[in-house]
């Protein structure tokens, strides 16, 4: 993980590369659990290891995303900043279709998709730039725009990824992932 490096070495874009695939089936799990809650999907769930009458009994929404993180990614090595992040973007993913299922918004697997690649791609960024950007002097507001910023452009490039609207592969999760990377790299370079 290349901390703040630009890394054109090819053992950093390798390692990237498995990142954003092992982001991908990460978020691609949460994916499918979130939806199965969403839709009533009781069967996909219990095969997730989850009850689907238990989550749906309650009522805390950030509980039951942190419950489908929790056990998509139990099989990941504990106490990584891999694992951390991969659990981060699953927890987000989760809570926002639970959060769209209690306000009523129907959501289709393409724009789950979009916004599991906004979430990857915008976190992947942020902790490749972590150590460039802490050695900057930003005030916090400047440095909370700045992420608020790249979160924008991680959706603006996700939704222009053209992934599958029947819910993309791996490497069309990677592919979208990478060439959002090198974009925000290549307009983030002079800053």
């Amino acid at each position: 993980r290349g901390g703040g490096e630009r890394g054109g070495g090819r053992g950093y874009n390798g390692s990237l590369t498995r990142s954003a695939s092992s982001s991908a089936r990460s978020a691609g799990r949460g994916a499918a659990a979130a939806y199965a809650y969403r839709s009533g999907d009781a069967q996909t769930l219990r095969d997730l290891g989850l009850d689907y009458d238990a989550l749906r009994a309650n009522p805390n929404i950030f509980d039951v995303a942190h419950q489908i993180a929790q056990k998509v990614c139990e099989d990941l090595p504990a106490g990584t900043i891999e694992t951390a992040e991969q659990m981060e973007v699953v927890g987000r993913l989760a809570e926002w279709l639970v959060e769209s299922d209690s306000t009523g918004v129907n959501v289709s697997l393409g724009q789950i998709a979009e916004e599991a690649v906004a979430l990857i791609l915008a976190e992947a960024y942020l902790v490749e730039t972590a150590s460039s950007l802490n050695a900057k002097d930003m005030s916090g507001a400047e440095r909370a725009a700045f992420e608020d910023g790249i979160r924008q452009a991680a959706e603006e490039l996700a939704a222009h990824a053209n992934l599958s609207p029947s819910g993309p592969s791996a490497e069309e999760f990677t592919r979208a992932i990478e060439d959002g990377l090198e974009y925000l790299r290549t307009i983030h370079e002079a800053d």
